[in-house]
């Protein structure tokens, strides 16, 4: 990773500081202990050398040597005792006095004949390493060596996330910033070129690809600059409306779009132009563009792409199919996770993983099939919707909060749906059983007394059931490894606007 300025410099401080830091330290450690070693060392001389005053004062060496030789070689590496006048005195060991200061520290402790320290008569002197309390603080040192060097690695890493964070941020700004002008910057021209088209003598087909297309563009520059506001990623809620003229309106864009590929052929058929279903339209548009280009990206030397809609009684079916090259089945069943993508350099996975969110959140699935050399099929799944806005067929809800079932029942109750609740999983096992395998089921998440509904949810999908959903605040990255599971909020499926 190519770091800037500002980060090199601030690793750079961290790294005098962790230097400055351990510099006092050692120094300190060194100094306290050498400390605490002279002090405790000149205690210890003081004990014993009031302890052999009397041998020594009274000129019996012998008895103050026999007395002093184990204390002395216990606690010091030798002692000597220097009375004034000029009198012999003594060593332990023999030479002892000749320690060299380098080597040696000594505490020294002067006798007096009398109790009131007027008349002196001599030094003893302990001898002790110089070094020993070095190495003891060195030792200290080491300790915290080891402990704080962690510590600064920590911070090392804390410091480079905070910059990797601040350098995504830093991009994110540059593209929101980049985006809001485009947004701005194309709704003048989006405007002129909507009124010359009004004018324009040209077939009716044409001028409605025009003004479908100005639409859908400035629908673009409108969510680029929301997001730029910092609004909240999705502010259109799904709505009942007829998906023939949805996906038509597409269709006649892509044709548009690859007319100059004469080889390359776009259909549509439909089995009724009053199918309805509950989608965000400009969402259902964008994500079958995607779907059309990645067919027609698909072939090698031309091909048709095949969009079909159809239904039966609770169902809508939407089918985009291809006879291009197909997909190898080892990408196949990765295919919509976020992050993989397949025959695209620059793609990012993102297209196919945002579309099987948002068909989800509709309460539909997507499947993708393929057989390679002969072509691809991305069959989606949606709830039908009757002519008055209403979900058909059963939905079953488990939650342990009473006013959540309420809520649904009213909404049910108004909307006109079958809806059963109920409270614990034994109540729902009990009433799953013998019921069609595509019932749907919204499941809360937290059931209480530690039961997740993710579980739950997990034996249903095993038991063959199909058209589960999470009716959960959570995100949907927090059930990410179970690609089958549907994400819903906590409202109930039939609100609609």
């Amino acid at each position: 990773m190519i770091m800037d300025p500002e980060i090199k410099i601030s690793i750079r401080k961290l790294f005098l500081k962790f230097l400055l830091f351990h510099v006092i330290i050692f120094a300190v450690a060194v100094l306290l202990s050498a400390s605490f070693t002279a002090y405790f060392k000149q205690r210890l001389a003081g004990q014993l050398s009031a302890a052999s005053r009397d041998a020594i004062l009274s000129g019996d060496s012998r008895r103050a040597i026999t007395d002093l030789t184990s204390s002395v070689a216990r606690d010091f590496s030798g002692m000597s005792w220097a009375p004034l006048g000029g009198e012999d005195g003594f060593s332990l060991p023999a030479g002892a006095a000749a320690c060299s200061k380098l080597l040696c520290s000594s505490a020294q402790v002067k006798l007096f004949f009398d109790d009131e320290g007027r008349f002196k008569a001599g030094d003893m002197l302990f001898y002790y390493s110089r070094w020993t309390p070095v190495l003891w603080g060195i030792f200290g040192w080491i300790v915290i060596l080891g402990i704080s060097l962690p510590v600064a690695f920590f911070e090392r890493r804390r410091l480079l996330k905070d910059y990797s964070l601040l350098l995504d941020l830093r991009v994110k700004e540059s593209y929101s910033i980049l985006a809001a002008q485009v947004a701005h910057d194309i709704r003048s021209p989006l405007a002129a070129l909507g009124a010359a088209a009004k004018g324009l003598e040209i077939p009716t087909e044409q001028k409605l690809l025009i003004n479908g297309a100005v639409s859908r563009i400035n629908g673009i520059a409108d969510d680029l600059l929301r997001r730029h506001r910092g609004a909240p990623e999705t502010t259109e809620k799904p709505v009942v409306c007829a998906l023939h003229p949805l996906i038509e309106q597409v269709v006649i864009e892509k044709r548009s779009q690859y007319k100059e590929k004469t080889d390359t052929k776009i259909d549509f058929s439909s089995g009724s132009n009053g199918i309805l279903g509950i989608v965000e339209p400009k969402e259902l548009q964008r994500l079958l563009s995607n779907l059309i280009n990645n067919s027609v990206e698909a072939f090698s030397s031309g091909g048709t792409a095949s969009v079909s809609l159809s239904a039966d009684e609770n169902k809508v079916f939407i089918l985009v199919s291809d006879n291009g090259k197909g997909i190898p089945p080892e990408v196949l069943t990765k295919l919509g996770r976020k992050g993989e993508t397949h025959g695209k350099s620059e793609g990012n996975g993102l297209g196919l993983y945002h579309a099987r969110k948002s068909i989800e959140s509709w309460g539909g699935t997507m499947q993708i099939s393929s057989d390679p050399g002969k072509g691809t099929l991305v069959s989606v799944e949606l709830p039908r919707v009757q002519e008055n806005g209403t979900r058909t067929g059963l939905v079953l809800l488990l939650d342990d909060d009473m006013l959540v079932h309420m809520n649904w029942k009213l909404a049910a109750k108004a909307a006109g749906a079958e809806f059963k609740a109920y409270k614990t999983p034994e109540e729902l096992r009990a009433a799953t059983d013998g019921l069609q395998r595509d019932t749907l089921i919204f499941i809360d998440s937290d059931l209480g007394d530690g039961i997740k509904g993710e579980n739950i949810a997990k034996e249903l999908h095993d038991r063959g059931f199909t058209d589960i959903a999470m009716a959960t605040g959570h995100r949907h990255d927090k059930f990410s490894h179970l690609p089958w599971l549907k994400v819903h909020g906590k409202e109930p499926p039939w609100e609609t606007k």
